[in-house]
């Protein structure tokens, strides 16, 4: 069942004060419970000396659709900046000519011919080259094939506010100029995402005040046009979607971390997909005159998508644990922190359909799933839904994208109980877009990095029982080069060894660091995708009535 929702405004401040009148499921306007903390990243010191060169690994082999593979930066790299962070929230976006690549800590640009390091740096010597004082972290980055430049945004000093940089070239490694606004004054807002289209910028964040109670959320749509000014970026125009919540007495619907759909399209009216903050489902709505002072937030639904439960830990070997069952090792099998069902990764349009991934536990079983969806963005049909897992490992940490093509990839993190398949692994899969919207699995999953350790609890000592909350993610990207189409460039996380001075870190403490890794997948190919093989029956179908009416045609004639 699916209810629209309507929404007060008033000049460019909009305030949702009216909920969805009814939900697929039973509500009583109670957040998620997941929802509840602020994922603010734990500063973690110790002690590490290795610069960007000496700290990568080996580039992984070509096969299947991997083209080439490196490692990104680690969390070695980042210690040596003085700026050491879990989790990494790993982020990269590949333009014409380079990779540019944002964590918690640093920044990095490599060539795409190889990955070779071009520039690298702290987060906090990039903002502060392009203009602002400092940083803190959920940086999100995307290449402008427009106007071939890059934006990036990030935590101010404060994390009450959201800084947004444009790069003055295609050139990642040159200068950038920035603006910043205020996101969520005297609080954080939390967990920024990025959305571009040819109109707007949209920018979605999780509202948490100071003493770090969720409040609501803010979509924040600014017109493209007033970022990639020729003199400096700036927030002219900006129009901030608040829907508040009240712990009492609950409140509207307005999605956790909302995702502004990425788009080439031109549609003057931008897309908005965000999980539901009560429910198990997706909420889809549309800013109406996106990027002008008339933009307001329309149609806002529930889609109804295929129920599930809340997501548990992931598990890993901890081969020394599971050889000694009756012994007193720690049990770290299961810590792995797989966040919530959020859309945590950037949303695609192409060819009228939304293309997206969460992270989900399909009601009734206990292993997370990376679930892809198709949605109409006409209608908010649900095209196709489906789940990558096997029912023997955790999946999680999914991103996405989609050409033009109707070509996908879908990457992803995993890992079991399994000591022979189970340590957390970066991998990808490759769909096509057939009729009807329906993906088709091609060529079978890419292993793209495995991690070098099986028993990964990030923040506390090797052989110990994991402290705190073991952090995984929060991010993977999948973007599209703009100089191929048929080339997308993964980035996502891996556990390195563990930082002791066995592993080659002299003075280190113990337990794992994490590591970033990118991969290039070409998909393509000459044989026809489903839905080419459909036009050319179709074709051949027209091709063959053309000539029979010829052949009458002359048979009249003669």
């Amino acid at each position: 069942m699916m209810k629209t929702m309507l929404f007060a405004s008033a000049a460019t401040l909009f305030v949702s004060t009216a909920a969805i009148a009814a939900a697929p499921v039973a509500s009583s306007n109670t957040l998620k419970d997941e929802y509840q903390d602020v994922e603010q990243r734990e500063y973690v010191p110790f002690v590490a000396s290795d610069g960007l060169d000496a700290a990568r690994g080996p580039n992984g082999p070509a096969g299947g659709y991997v083209v080439q593979s490196f490692e990104g930066i680690s969390q070695y790299n980042v210690a040596a900046y003085g700026r050491n962070f879990i989790p990494p929230d790993t982020m990269g976006a590949v333009g014409n000519t380079q990779y540019s690549e944002f964590v918690n800590g640093g920044f990095a640009v490599y060539s795409k011919a190889g990955g070779g390091v071009v520039k690298a740096t702290s987060d906090v010597a990039f903002w502060q080259a392009a203009g602002q004082s400092s940083a803190n972290g959920d940086t999100r980055v995307a290449y402008l094939k427009d106007s071939n430049r890059w934006m990036a945004l990030s935590f101010g000093a404060s994390t009450s506010n959201i800084q947004i940089a444009v790069s003055d070239t295609s050139n990642a490694a040159g200068t950038w100029k920035s603006t910043i606004f205020t996101g969520y004054a005297g609080g954080t807002a939390d967990y920024p995402t990025l959305g571009i289209d040819k109109n707007a910028v949209y920018i979605g964040t999780n509202n948490f005040n100071a003493n770090g109670n969720f409040r609501g959320t803010t979509l924040n749509v600014i017109p493209l046009a007033s970022l990639v000014s020729a003199v400096a970026p700036t927030t002219t125009g900006i129009t901030q979607f608040v829907t508040p919540y009240d712990p009492v007495n609950g409140g509207a619907d307005g999605g956790f971390a909302i995702q502004g759909v990425n788009s080439d399209s031109g549609n003057p009216t931008g897309h908005v997909l965000a999980v539901s903050l009560f429910n198990a489902d997706t909420i889809r709505y549309d800013v109406s005159n996106a990027g002008t002072p008339g933009a307001a937030k329309v149609n806002a639904v529930y889609i109804g998508t295929a129920g599930y439960d809340g997501n548990g830990a992931g598990r890993q070997p901890n081969a020394v644990a599971d050889a000694f069952p009756n012994a007193t090792f720690p049990d770290n099998n299961r810590v792995i922190d797989t966040l919530d069902d959020r859309y945590g990764s950037a949303v695609f349009e192409q060819n009228g359909r939304i293309y997206a991934v969460h992270t989900v536990t399909p009601t009734g079983t206990d292993f997370t799933v990376v679930r892809y969806e198709v949605i109409d963005a006409a209608t908010n049909a649900i095209l196709d839904e489906g789940d990558i897992g096997d029912g023997a490992h955790d999946f999680y940490q999914g991103s996405i994208n989609v050409n033009s093509h109707g070509q996908v990839v879908i990457a992803y993190n995993r890992s079991g109980s399994n000591s022979l398949d189970g340590n957390i692994t970066f991998a990808a899969q490759v769909f096509s877009t057939g009729i009807g919207g329906l993906l088709t699995a091609r060529g079978g999953e890419q292993v793209l990095k495995v991690s070098l350790i099986d028993d990964y609890h990030n923040g506390s000592i090797a052989g110990r029982v994991a402290a705190g909350r073991q952090r995984w993610g929060d991010y993977s990207s999948v973007t599209l080069d703009p100089t191929d189409g048929r080339s997308f460039w993964a980035i996502g996380e891996f556990a390195r060894e563990y930082n002791n001075p066995a592993g080659g870190h002299p003075g280190g403490t113990g337990g794992s660091r994490w590591g970033t890794w990118i991969s290039e997948l070409n998909v393509g190919t000459t044989v026809p995708e489903p839905g080419s093989w459909a036009m050319m029956i179709a074709g051949f179908g027209i091709i063959g009535a053309a000539r029979r009416r010829q052949r009458r045609l002359e048979s009249a004639s003669a």
